[in-house]
């Protein structure tokens, strides 16, 4: 039933380390948080993780923003693909360039195979491209052009993996249509792209295996701005033609399904964090609050203004945000890679891209939900009652 010990104070870990010229009041807040360690270290560690929340809610969007710049931009670069019935003669592409808006055309060969190593074996397509093709490239996770070697398989390191392969090894390749045949065939490089299992060659080296002279079964079009609505509509009269889809389509139909999801998933994470941080900033207010009572209100007799007194123990609550804020960035990049390692497979690899943009807002979203929590405690301050406060309780 006794009051509690006055509590055994000593200088504070800057003055350990040689620090002197501290203000008075930053002194008692330091040498404050140094005596309830645990409560100190719960404080930073629940308002970091408040930060990490926010940060692996958001990463989502820049992954999903560098999926599009990489693929869209980079790597298809062409306005619309035309698919052919059956490989035809490569000169098909003098055909299209006369359609209205059209400034460049491009054949590629797609071929379904089964390609094996060992007793490993997929189902995936071949690519055959231009050696200095501009309209389809092959783009790596980092945003680095690929070359595709002038003889060989350039293969995405997933497949390569899956098969256990290696540069240098001779894979079996199964062509599956056509004229089926089993080949032999060198991978002279792996990349490692975002999407599919796939398989890259020269188109001309290709249609040499194959034995099928100079054909192909896609054209990768470019076009004027504002021709592609009469161009796809002039497609429509040529023989063989099996479809043509639109990439600004294509772009515009995933942009608003992603951004939905995004925008769903960000704002739930957020307002959990939020709710983190206000319950850990706040609860640890109040808790202070309701012990130093009596010591706030001695400092008010003594000549202490609000605004001194309050920074007493909101500058805790400051201290600890700050100490929290690159911790909780750094345990978002943590949890970013875990998560994107969790969520690999064969067919997709989310890149890890954490923009400025989303530490930012992560660090903005939980100094306001502080800030807040700070208001009302704030309040809670200048209403102390100085004369209940300071009566002895017998």
């Amino acid at each position: 039933m006794r009051p509690p010990a006055p509590g055994q104070y000593r200088r504070t870990l800057l003055e350990r380390l040689g620090v002197r010229r501290i203000p008075a009041g930053l002194r008692m807040i330091l040498r404050n948080m140094e005596r309830k360690p645990l409560r100190t270290t719960l404080t930073i560690g629940g308002t970091a993780a408040a930060v990490a929340i926010v940060v692996m809610g958001n990463f989502f969007r820049d992954a999903i923003d560098h999926i599009v710049d990489t693929t869209f931009h980079l790597a298809m670069r062409s306005d619309v693909n035309v698919w052919m019935t059956e490989p035809v003669d490569a000169l098909a592409r003098l055909q299209l360039a006369r359609l209205p808006g059209v400034t460049a055309v491009e054949p590629v060969r797609s071929v379904a195979v089964r390609m094996a190593y060992g007793h490993r074996s997929e189902r995936v397509g071949v690519q055959g491209v231009a050696a200095d093709a501009q309209l389809l490239r092959v783009i790596d996770v980092q945003g680095r052009l690929s070359a595709v070697p002038d003889s060989g398989l350039l293969l995405t390191d997933r497949l390569a993996d899956k098969l256990g392969a290696r540069v240098g090894d001779v894979v079996r390749v199964e062509v599956l249509e056509g004229r089926q045949r089993t080949l032999q065939l060198p991978v002279r490089a792996t990349v490692r792209e975002m999407m599919g299992l796939n398989a890259y060659v020269q188109r001309d080296v290709l249609n040499q295996w194959l034995q099928e002279g100079d054909v192909a079964s896609q054209f990768d079009v470019s076009l004027e701005p504002g021709s592609e609505a009469r161009f796809l509509e002039a497609t429509k009269a040529l023989p063989r033609v099996a479809g043509a889809f639109s990439k600004a389509t294509l772009l515009r139909n995933m942009q608003d399904v992603s951004a939905r999801n995004v925008r769903i998933m960000s704002t739930i994470l957020t307002l959990f964090a939020a709710v983190i941080a206000v319950g850990v900033v706040y609860n640890n207010a109040r808790i202070a609050l309701a012990e130093r009572t009596w010591e706030l209100a001695s400092l008010r007799v003594l000549g202490f203004t609000r605004g001194e007194v309050s920074a007493l123990l909101l500058g805790e609550l400051a201290i600890g945000i700050a100490l929290a804020l690159p911790l909780g960035m750094g345990m978002g990049w943590g949890l970013v890679h875990l998560l994107v390692e969790l969520l690999k497979n064969d067919q997709f690899l989310f890149p890890v891209v954490i923009s400025a943009r989303t530490y930012a807002w992560a660090g903005l979203c939980v100094v306001a939900a502080g800030v807040a929590s700070a208001l009302v405690v704030r309040r809670q301050i200048d209403r102390l009652d100085m004369v209940g406060a300071l009566k002895t309780r017998e």
